[in-house]
């Protein structure tokens, strides 16, 4: 599969999974036995979008040569790794390590926690924790008008993002109004965007032009020549994650 694939998250049908959260899958990998249009992943073992309600905890488990990124997407709660409980809130990158046990809390509000969980398989058990919120990391700008933070990076790049064993990177990026990112072409990566405020216009270098706003899961395969542009007065935000 070579083509660009955007579905917003609201077009699936949730299921409940992990005891207590609400699932909706999202993009998942090419190599499962099923006729499904989600299934195109290439490099990414998975990406979904999960919400604890309010007063609910998840089920304390863990996988085997699996890590995994949460990405906090509203609300803050804590996140059990290893026998010890730590603060999340949103715009946090948590890296788990494959092999160990962890667990979702949101015992102590009304509100929902929502978050996305990213899949990729890895060799063997072990890695560093860490959280890491798009605010801690310095930012870059593209030389044109997108604005991103990297929260995560490959563990052999060193540095305080340094965590990701099988996946590139998790960025946070932002396009400014009436503006675009520079045009950009990742010859070796996977990547998928997901908008998580705004609305733009995706542009691919085959001269197609999409409609995207928030909620919106795109799948851009190895190759993808493609820049945002914002027509409009607000920003809009975007998760990466490429493999």
């Amino acid at each position: 599969m070579s083509e660009i694939y955007l579905r917003n998250w609201r077009d699936f049908q949730p299921k409940i999974a992990h005891l207590s959260a609400v699932h909706w899958g999202g993009l998942r990998d090419i190599d499962r036995d099923s006729d499904d249009e989600r299934d195109r992943l290439q490099r990414l073992g998975g990406f979904a979008r999960h919400a604890l309600q309010g007063r609910k905890t998840s089920d304390h488990h863990k996988h085997e040569n699996l890590e995994q990124v949460y990405y906090i997407l509203s609300g803050a709660g804590e996140a059990l790794f290893d026998g010890e409980r730590y603060p999340v809130e949103a715009g946090d990158a948590i890296y788990l390590p494959s092999g160990v046990h962890h667990q979702m809390f949101n015992q102590d509000s009304d509100e929902w926690l929502e978050h996305h969980v990213i899949s990729q398989k890895v060799d063997g058990n072990g890695g560093t924790f860490r959280i890491r919120h798009w605010r801690q990391t310095a930012a870059v700008g593209d030389g044109a008008g997108a604005i991103h933070w990297r929260q995560l990076c490959r563990e052999e790049e060193g540095g305080e993002g340094a965590s990701l064993r099988a996946m590139a990177f998790v960025d946070h990026e932002a396009v400014q109004p009436l503006n675009a990112s520079a045009s950009r072409t990742e010859e070796e990566l996977e990547l998928v965007y997901y908008v998580l405020d705004g609305r733009g216009i995706l542009e691919s270098g085959a001269g197609e032009e999409q409609a995207i706003t928030e909620g919106d899961m795109i799948h851009l395969p190895p190759g993808t020549t493609y820049r945002i542009r914002n027509d409009t007065e607000d920003w809009v935000t975007s998760l990466i994650l490429a493999a």
